[in-house]
Parts: C-alpha cells; sequence; structure tokens
C-alpha cells in the first residue's frame, strides 16, 4: 500500500463527522482534468496562455490531493489526529480556495472593520475595449481603482456638505472597501469593481466629542 494510503488509512473520519474535503470527486474538477491538456496543447499551437492562467489551472489540479502533499496534524492533549492536504491558495476559481477566503475576509470585515451603519455596494464596470488592458496591468487597475473611490468619497462628501449644512466637505468622513472581480458568469475576462461604501459620513461636532455615523440615504440620480 501506498505511504499516502496508509496514512489516510490510520486517520479515520473524525466523532464530529468532519471529512477531508475531496476535489477530485467534484464535476469541475472531472471536466478541466480531462480537458485541461488538450486545450492547453492546442493554445500552445496559437501562441500559448499567460504564465498565470497555466498556473492557475496546474494548481488547481493538485489542489487538496494529499499525493501532492500533505501534513498530518495531532491534538497534543487526546492524541487525535488528521491529514490536511496542501490548497494551492489561487485567487481565480478553485472553490476551495475561493470559499475560504471569502469565509475569512467576510468576518474579518463584519467582526472588525465595517462598522454597524447603513452601507450600500456600488458597481463599477468598464467598456470591453478597457477591460483586456485592466486584466493585464495591474498598475492601471489600481489607478482607476484610484479614480473610483475618489470619486465615490467626493461625492458622499459633497452630499453631506449640502445636506446637512456642512462649512466644508472636510468636515465629513466617509469609509468602503472594495474588491476587483476578475472575470464574470461566462468565465471571460471582465474586470469589474465591488464596492461597499458607508451610505453616509462620520460628523465631529466638537473637536472633543467622539464621531457621530448620520445616513444620507438613497442617492438620486443626479447626486450620483
Amino acid at each position: 500500500m501506498p505511504a499516502v494510503a496508509r496514512l489516510l488509512t490510520a486517520c479515520p473520519p473524525r466523532a464530529d463527522g468532519y471529512e477531508r474535503r475531496r476535489p477530485e470527486l467534484s464535476v469541475l474538477h472531472e471536466v478541466v482534468r480531462e480537458t485541461w491538456p488538450a486545450f492547453r496543447e492546442k493554445a500552445d499551437e496559437h501562441g500559448g496562455l499567460p504564465k498565470f492562467v497555466q498556473r492557475e489551472f496546474d494548481e488547481y489540479l493538485t489542489c487538496g490531493l494529499p499525493e501532492h502533499g500533505l501534513l498530518r496534524v495531532a491534538c497534543e492533549e487526546c492524541g487525535e489526529s488528521m491529514v490536511v492536504a496542501f490548497s494551492c491558495k489561487r485567487r481565480g476559481f478553485c472553490p476551495g480556495c475561493l470559499g475560504r477566503r471569502m469565509s475569512d475576509v467576510a468576518a474579518r470585515l463584519v467582526d472588525e472593520v465595517i462598522p454597524e451603519v447603513p452601507v450600500r455596494q456600488w458597481v463599477c464596470s468598464f467598456p470591453w475595449s478597457l477591460r483586456a488592458a485592466l486584466g493585464y496591468d495591474r498598475a492601471l487597475c489600481s489607478e482607476v481603482l484610484g479614480a473610483f473611490a475618489g470619486a465615490l468619497d467626493r461625492g458622499l462628501r459633497r452630499r453631506a456638505k449640502r445636506e446637512l449644512g456642512l462649512r466644508s466637505v472636510a468636515d465629513a468622513r466617509t469609509g468602503a472597501v472594495t474588491f476587483v472581480q476578475r472575470s464574470d458568469a461566462s468565465l471571460r475576462l471582465n474586470p469589474h469593481l465591488h464596492t461597499i461604501a458607508l451610505d453616509g459620513v462620520y460628523l465631529r461636532e466638537a473637536e472633543s466629542a467622539p464621531l457621530r455615523f448620520v445616513s444620507l440615504g438613497a442617492p438620486s440620480a443626479p447626486s450620483v
């Protein structure tokens, strides 16, 4: 019996019902496993695919499979052990790695970053003629993100000054978190921005006073 098989046999299912993730049994893994080699060969005949695309597929096919690397971890108190296969940690389409990262980021945002105030999601999409450039140029994508976030920030501050009678837009404080999504539901290269922004502003009425949140409500078309 191969060493990996013996190690897996030595670690039976846990009493709490946890079982090792088995990506090789999923439909996605089966499709990629069976079609990727031929697809890559055809692509190589026409100039090849970008290295980051090749790496995304190659490492996905090894993600969660013990034969490609694993750890055996054990509890120092009870001695119970389990096998944990290495993950690819890629950001493209691996459901296991993306799901874990999504849950970790969401928990941190809710618990430590976003205050308990109204928020609104803003989505920024781009003309097709710009999407390829944004998808391959990180610096350009960062500049565009900065421009979008800056425009949203200025818009909220101006609304706050107009609706709340502030002396200056500098009296209003905003906050936002943006995620860059690189593809769409059809798996096409389609960089676009999802921003979660506070649906209002923080004000400090006196130098020593605590910040106070004031909701601005839904924006009207002219204000956007």
